[in-house]
């Protein structure tokens, strides 16, 4: 891990990456994947070493501490044919263009939006062109979309499979390659490996990149 002396990236096809991602995509071509999916860090305040999700961000920092999204989203566009941001909508004024926004509706019903949380969540889309799109997948609180998975949520803002596999089905094709830099516990990778699409997958923390492989390793995914 954190070894990239390598070509980038065909070497790391289908690899779990334990690094900072900003300094691991310098060694990625420009438009080498398909596909990045990815649900960066957003809403908490960086203060000192306090970080979220076990993580530092130092390349990816701004002078005044917090994530230097317009960097980060200009080194996605860079590498990545299509780029799809989960939480955007939280630092929209660093976004490039309007784009194209994804709604996950998490409730479904009315009486469900009373559950605990949000009742959905926004990505946005670097398109010039195409509608907005809406994905219907009942999960939060007790109700968990990866029902199949007897352990809970390992990860605070982990996403379902079903949810990934619908956004990954509709924006790549088979054998496309898939790239999530801020991998978590690794549903992105997950998904992608189900629908027959390579992966990159690169977290900072070296736990989650355990995890993320153990689930990887399973006879069934899920």
């Amino acid at each position: 891990r954190q070894c990239f002396d390598m070509i980038w990236p065909d070497d790391f096809i289908s690899k779990v990456i334990n690094a900072d991602c900003l300094e691991a995509m310098k060694y990625m071509k420009d438009k080498c994947v398909d596909l990045v999916l990815t649900d960066p860090p957003y809403g908490i305040e960086y203060e000192g070493e306090k970080r979220p999700n076990e993580s530092t961000f130092d390349n990816i920092e701004n002078d005044n501490g917090q994530i230097d999204y317009k960097n980060l989203i200009a080194e996605l566009e860079r590498i990545g044919k299509k780029v799809i941001i989960f939480g955007a909508n939280n630092f929209y004024q660093d976004l490039p263009h309007k784009g194209v926004w994804i709604c996950w509706d998490k409730r479904l019903t009315e009486p469900a939006d009373k559950m605990l949380g949000s009742a959905f969540e926004l990505a946005w889309l670097n398109s010039l062109t195409g509608y907005f799109r809406m994905y219907l997948v009942l999960h939060g609180a007790v109700v968990n979309a990866d029902h199949r998975e007897i352990k809970a949520r390992v990860h605070p803002t982990q996403k379902p499979v079903e949810l990934m596999k619908k956004i990954i089905q509709d924006f790549s094709e088979e054998n496309m390659t898939v790239l999530d830099p801020f991998l978590g516990s690794g549903t992105t990778a997950v998904a992608a490996k189900q629908l027959n699409r390579n992966f990159i997958g690169i977290d900072i923390s070296e736990k989650y990149c355990q995890i993320a492989e153990d689930r990887l390793r399973q006879e069934i995914l899920l």
